[in-house]
Order: structure tokens, then C-alpha cells, then sequence
């Protein structure tokens, strides 16, 4: 007789113990949660999960972390990020948010969607496979003061830059979604969402200007000045410094904008 990895001494499958954990709503659990609610030792606990992962019922995301995979998602190669990724950085210990294009698509700006999930994080975090999805990570240090909201998603909330600091964050790693094309284009929806007021208070807490006169510009450039008013008489009284539009591109050749003293050294172009 063979025994089944997955039977525990008191007659509780590792499986009925996943399912239960779901039929309360609960899509994610840690390996120790498994140790301290099965009698299992450890290399049979590690089969049964192993056996499980194989079948796709629950997916490795990362050492000690694991989602569950209801039936319908077992095609797709797992569950959306956003039913997990809560609770993934609580297991890291580490603050967050759901940033870049994936804050952007969640502000309704979804013509230029992201191939990953994007996550912003005070640390280096590697990339994680999830499936047939991603979820890539973006270092800032600052992380937890960055101003957010929570969306609600299908298994709890999910803490999301707002559009402005959004913004701010499409300019900071631009180099990473595209270019400054995709940045004007992204912005082009997202400006849709933003307030003069919202975008002033993130800027007031961003410790690098440059991002604030690039983002200055570009609004004036999409014909939003009422977004940009305060901005500007703000930056002005804070005093300014040259910034090129696009930093990998040479000052050289490039016309001064005297109001956001930006050296225009590219043309950006959105692609709606």
C-alpha cells in the first residue's frame, strides 16, 4: 500500500484543508499556516504541496507563499495578482503599492497595458512568475509615505498610487515602460483623473523636482493648464533648476521652456 502524502494522521487531506481555506474566502496561505494546521512532517508536507502545485490547484509564488487556484483559473496559469499581492507584501514585511502602468489601467488609462503587474517597493524584490503572468517590481525608497488609496478588489483591497503620484511614477522609471512616447500617452487618459490640487500635493512630497517640471510640461503640452496652474507658481517660488524632458537624450540641440525650465530635447508623440 502506498501511503498519500496528502492524508494527514487525523484524516484531513492537505486538499480539504486548501478547500476549506477557500470556501471562506481565502485565496492565499503560507507554509507555516499549513505546518501549525497540519500533522504532517516536514517532507510530507512538502510533497503534498509539491503533488498540489503539479496539478495546478495551488501556485508557488513565493518560497513559503502560495496562492490557490480555483478550477476555472487553472487554464490561465493562476489567479490575477491583485487577488494576492496584499497579502504577499504583508508576508515580505514590506510596504507597497501598485504603481506605474498597472495604477494607470486601474485609473482607467488602459490603452497602453502593462505586461506585468507593476509593484512599487522600498527594496529590491526579483522578478516573480506567476503562470502565465508576472509581477515586477520597482525600487523607491519612501514607499510607505506615497499617496494612495485602496481599491477593492475580488479577495480584499489593494493599495494603489493615486493618478498624480501615478504621474510622477510614469516619468521616474519611463525608461522601463517605453519611453517618453508611452509616458505621453499613458498621461494623455490619465490627465482625465487628475486634479490640480491632488497633483500638487504629490509633488510637494516628491524629493526630485525634475519630475515635476517634466510633468509640468507635458500637461501644458496636452493643453491642461488647469491641472498645472498651482504647480507652476509653486515650482516658481521654490526656485528651478534646468532639467532636460528626456534625460537620456544630450541638451545639446534642444529649445529652453522658460516656464518649467525644461530643456526641450525630445518630442514626444502619444500614440492616441
Amino acid at each position: 500500500m502506498v501511503f498519500d502524502v496528502t492524508m494527514t494522521s487525523n484524516g484531513k487531506s492537505v486538499s480539504e484543508w486548501i478547500n476549506g481555506l477557500q470556501e471562506r474566502g481565502r485565496y492565499v496561505f503560507t507554509r507555516k499556516e499549513a505546518v501549525a494546521a497540519l500533522p504532517l512532517n516536514a517532507a510530507a508536507l512538502t510533497k503534498a504541496l509539491q503533488r498540489l502545485g503539479g496539478s495546478g490547484r495551488i501556485q508557488p509564488v513565493r518560497r513559503g507563499f502560495y496562492a490557490i487556484v480555483p478550477l476555472e483559473y487553472r487554464k490561465t496559469g493562476g489567479i490575477p495578482a491583485d487577488w494576492f499581492i496584499d497579502d504577499l507584501m504583508h508576508f515580505l514585511n514590506l510596504p507597497y503599492y501598485a504603481g506605474v502602468l498597472t495604477a494607470a489601467a486601474l485609473h482607467g488609462a488602459s490603452h497602453h497595458q502593462p505586461q506585468a503587474f507593476q509593484v512599487v517597493v522600498p527594496s529590491y524584490v526579483p522578478a516573480i512568475s506567476t503562470g502565465k503572468g508576472k509581477i515586477e517590481f520597482f525600487k523607491l525608497l519612501g514607499t510607505e509615505a506615497v499617496p494612495a488609496q485602496n481599491l477593492k478588489t475580488y479577495t480584499g483591497y489593494l493599495r494603489v498610487s493615486t493618478p498624480a503620484w501615478t504621474a510622477l511614477d510614469l516619468l521616474r522609471f519611463n525608461r522601463r515602460i517605453g519611453g517618453l512616447d508611452a509616458v505621453f500617452t499613458v498621461l494623455s487618459e490619465l490627465a482625465e483623473k487628475m486634479t490640480a490640487k491632488g497633483i500638487l500635493e504629490a509633488c510637494k512630497l516628491d524629493r526630485d523636482r525634475s519630475f515635476s517640471q517634466r510633468l509640468g510640461w507635458l500637461l501644458d503640452r496636452l493643453e491642461r493648464a488647469d491641472l498645472t496652474d498651482p504647480l507652476a507658481k509653486w515650482l516658481q517660488k521654490e526656485g528651478l533648476s534646468k532639467v532636460r524632458l528626456d534625460p537620456s537624450s544630450p541638451y545639446r540641440g534642444g529649445s529652453m521652456d522658460r516656464k518649467w525650465h525644461v530643456l526641450v530635447n525630445a518630442e514626444p508623440e502619444s500614440e492616441i
